[in-house]
């Protein structure tokens, strides 16, 4: 194998694809700023370059000087990685534990006799980068979950796969210790190996970074694209989309409640807008704390939102929207200046028993008990029954827009 692969030429590979990598993460950061996760990884990748510049020059300095400040910025290469990773989750970084793998080479240097201890070298640095690998595998398999990002698992199995085989050098350098570490460190197959190992890995990581950045920016996009900006909610289409889904075949059970600030126009003229978008927010949390999946709630227009109950029959449903109602007016908002913001809100409530599986006649059922909740008074509730005068209207309506 030594004579087919050459560990010096291996290693100017590495050497160029760390710094080539490196440098596209780092102009990649400051272009665009897209986290701070890409920054972190650009330094890893250097110095994981750096640290193959040292190997390359250990056939013409002296073998510690070499392999120790190699090991030292390769297990700083991977302490960045970890802590890009950390970063990347959302965790708070903890800096002294990426610096610690590699502070733990300055015994060596300082130490003379310690400097003569190849197989101590080797397993003290592939224990370093196993650990970095395995915590790296095990916090994006705790958070996959939270963000099931597809690329989780992939690049969880990569890092472990990568930190088991670490791992296994130790013991096997407590077996063989001169594993690749003698004077003729180039001529071992287990070395080349290692080498050629450790350079797919390199590839892999790159990718999966990209990927997993890549993911997460179209995720994104998409949540941002089915949510309302200012209170967080589900927006129209999100809303009709997913009662559609849910209306099919559930029987005649389903309740769906309309709900309208009363007086919105006002609230913004007296107070501004801030305090009227506050009111948004504040009404929006109500209904929020109020949903159990599969329950759907959104923001469907300016100050008018919806809830879909689909296990529920309309009289439960009417107490519900009855609650929601109560639970409104007793917010408590306040201007800066400490002045009362006064919010009510009116509900209409239509029932798939009544209306039908459609939740484009559920909205004009649900829409016409609103209306005439607010032309009795606002701050209540009414219920659209097919057999109530509001149904009559309703026809009157749809025979008068035909």
């Amino acid at each position: 194998m030594a004579e087919l692969i050459n560990v010096s030429t291996l290693l100017l590979i590495g050497v160029l694809g760390g710094m080539t990598a490196g440098t596209a993460f780092g102009f990649i950061w400051l272009t665009e700023r897209r986290t701070y996760a890409m920054a972190v990884w650009a330094a890893s990748l250097w110095f994981g370059a750096i640290a193959c510049a040292f190997y390359i020059l250990r056939p013409v300095v002296p073998d510690w000087t070499s392999v120790l400040f190699g090991n030292a910025m390769l297990a700083f290469a991977y302490g960045l990685i970890w802590l890009g990773f950390q970063v990347f989750e959302g965790c708070r970084p903890v800096v002294w534990k990426a610096v610690i793998g590699a502070v733990a080479w300055l015994p060596f240097v300082a130490v003379p006799f310690l400097r003569d201890e190849p197989a101590l070298h080797g397993a003290l640095a592939a224990l370093v980068m196993a650990i970095y690998s395995l915590a790296i595998a095990w916090k994006l398999l705790q958070r996959r979950r939270i963000e099931p990002l597809p690329a989780r698992l992939p690049t969880a199995a990569l890092f472990a796969a990568h930190g088991t085989l670490y791992a296994l050098r130790v013991p096997l350098l407590a077996i063989v210790p001169d594993f690749g570490l003698g004077a003729a460190f180039d001529q071992s197959p287990l070395f080349i190996l290692g080498v050629l190992e450790a350079l797919l890995f390199t590839l892999f990581l790159v990718v999966a970074m990209l990927t997993l950045l890549a993911q997460r920016d179209a995720r994104f996009h998409r949540k941002s694209a089915d949510t309302d900006t200012l209170t967080g909610l589900p927006n129209r289409t999100t809303f009709f989309r997913a009662a559609e889904a849910l209306l099919q075949g559930g029987g005649e059970r389903g309740v769906l409640m309309v709900f309208d600030l009363d007086h919105f126009r006002f609230v913004n003229d007296r107070f501004g807008r801030d305090e009227g978008d506050r009111a948004l927010k504040a009404f929006a949390q109500v209904l929020h704390r109020e949903v159990r999946p599969p329950d759907i709630v959104a923001r469907v227009g300016d100050e008018e939102f919806a809830l879909f109950m689909p296990s529920i029959r309309l009289d439960v449903g009417l107490s519900i929207a009855e609650y929601l109602c109560r639970r409104t007016e007793e917010l408590r908002l306040l201007t800066e200046s400490g002045e009362h913001v006064p919010l009510t809100t009116s509900a209409g409530v239509a029932a798939v028993a009544d209306v039908g599986a459609d939740i484009g006649s559920l909205m004009v059922a649900a829409d016409a008990a609103l209306t005439e909740a607010k032309r009795v008074g606002r701050n209540r509730c009414r219920a659209y029954r097919a057999s109530s005068t509001t149904h009559d209207r309703m026809v009157d309506d749809w025979l008068k827009a035909g």
